[in-house]
């Protein structure tokens, strides 16, 4: 049946749907103006998840949704009543269905506060009064201003969306929803009179092609990059080799409203080994790096697949050479097995590799090359018997253990430090002492939250380190060791270590 067409009658011929529900979806259809599409039923009081996928595959959507509001309303309805948040009393503000006493008079108190709304959708952002999913419930019982039945508001976001280069977001999220964020300035890249770079780690979780098409993906991980100023990230979790395209093409030719005004002139590149770095599940992972062009010079990358004894990795490093002003920088990107399997034996061991792969780095890089950050998903706290290895080697984690690097929508101050980047000692000399883990900002309306909108882009935060690079440690030649045989940096040209 057709959702945006159907009556009481027609609803209650499919599995499980009362008339109370079947009049629940035909109240709710006239609220929002109809159906886009089928998912929009899980809003609706009576069905859920497991109800809809019940219903699913008996339901489609008329294509034609110009006039979706009139389809279920009869001609001799009067139009129901608003409420104009602009002037009502707090008692009037919660006459509308989904909006408590309690809202109502913070509703009010912001008003006062701050002054009129602009939006309907400031009782989102930045108000923070309501949620996403409740906006959507009664958005179309407010308004801001005395004509009309709808707020200009609506249209003029629309049509945003909807107008050139935007047009990607239509079909993400609720898309009457702007997307907002506060204005931040990109720090500057000198302290104390000395340059600096930021490096960072980003376990992007299940990042394919699809996600990064995502607008609101591609907006949270773009600003969080040029928020803070980040100028080398690692990125672990990566689905498919070609996901960071969608990021690189986005900072370097912005389509996204919030990008666009960052007016940002860098170029940025990124590498992804084509070589699967481990088993995520039941397909392939890889990991990344991306980088500012004008300010780090990418040199070469490659895989560290066996110890020095010949066992081959589960998840195998991957190694990054970059020089950033006088310094040459070794990353070391590294995704531990996520503790959440049920097989803990298995996690155990792959911690456990830790003092073969770091006896595998030392072998393939010269004495000179000393400058080292091991950075990634490590799923469990520095302070874990595992990281000694690390300690004995003289590396230092910069995130304290009681700092946790997870996030989620029920628990956005994260419970466990799981994220971290380990300076060797030649790294510790050139630390500035700044840090930080990034938990704002990590949410967008165009992100599905389950059943639900304004998702966070990952559970795991990112996390920076900024190191002085005016400094040049061992002014040498740069050269790597492997399997007898000696190598310039520039001769490798993406080969494995084996």
């Amino acid at each position: 049946i057709d959702i945006n067409a159907a009556t009481e009658e027609d609803f209650m011929t499919l599995p499980n749907i009362t008339r109370v529900v079947a009049h629940n979806i035909i109240d709710y259809r006239r609220q929002i103006g109809g159906f886009r599409r089928i998912e929009d039923l899980v809003l609706v009081n009576g069905i859920g998840a497991g109800k809809l996928e019940k219903i699913r595959k008996e339901c489609h959507v008329s294509k034609s949704c110009n006039n979706l509001a009139q389809l279920s309303v009869p001609e001799n309805m009067t139009p129901p009543s608003y409420v104009n948040i602009n002037t009502a009393a707090a008692d009037i503000i919660s006459t509308v269905s989904g909006l408590t006493d309690e809202i109502s008079v913070k509703i009010v108190e912001y008003r006062v506060s701050n002054g009129p709304y602009h939006h309907i959708n400031d009782l989102v952002e930045p108000a923070q009064i309501i949620d996403i999913t409740t906006l959507l419930r009664v958005k179309s019982k407010l308004r801001i201003n005395e004509s009309g039945f709808h707020s200009r508001q609506a249209s003029n976001v629309s049509s945003r969306l909807r107008n050139g280069s935007t047009s990607n977001f239509q079909g993400f999220g609720p898309e009457c929803v702007l997307s907002t964020r506060a204005k931040v300035a990109s720090p500057p890249m000198v302290m104390d009179g000395r340059s600096v770079v930021r490096v960072a780690t980003w376990n992007l979780q299940h990042c394919s092609c699809d996600k990064t098409r995502n607008p609101g993906v591609r907006e949270v991980v773009c600003m969080t990059i040029l928020e803070n100023g980040v100028k080398i990230l690692g990125v672990q979790e990566l689905d498919d080799e070609n996901a960071l395209n969608e990021i690189v093409n986005e900072l370097n030719n912005p389509t996204l409203p919030n990008i666009q005004r960052f007016k940002s002139t860098s170029t940025w590149k990124c590498s992804v080994l084509p070589t699967a770095e481990g088993k995520l599940f039941q397909g392939t992972e890889y990991s990344g790096f991306l980088w500012e062009e004008s300010i780090v010079d990418y040199n070469n990358s490659a895989l560290v697949k066996k110890s020095v004894g010949g066992k081959k990795f589960a998840r195998q490093p991957m190694l990054g050479f970059f020089k950033v002003g006088k310094v040459d920088l070794v990353l070391v990107n590294l995704h531990m097995e996520d503790d959440a399997s049920d097989d803990l034996m298995r996690f155990g061991e792959n911690v456990k590799d830790l003092p073969e792969i770091l006896d595998a780095v030392d072998h393939h890089l010269d004495e000179e090359e000393k400058v080292v950050v091991i950075l990634g998903d490590f799923s469990v706290g520095p302070d874990e018997t595992e990281f000694e290895a690390l300690g004995a080697k003289s590396y230092k984690p910069v995130i304290p253990c009681n700092v946790p690097t997870n996030i989620n929508r029920k628990d956005m101050k994260g419970s466990r430090c799981r994220d971290n980047l380990w300076l060797n000692q030649s790294a510790t000399a050139l630390y500035t002492s700044e840090w930080k883990v990034v938990r704002n900002g990590l949410t967008n309306p165009w992100i599905p939250d389950g059943w639900s909108w304004g998702g966070v882009v990952s559970d795991h935060c990112p996390a920076w380190v900024q190191l002085f690079v005016d400094h040049d440690l061992e002014d040498k030649s740069s050269i790597l060791v492997t399997d007898g045989l000696t190598l310039k940096r520039a001769e490798l040209n993406y080969k494995s270590y084996s």
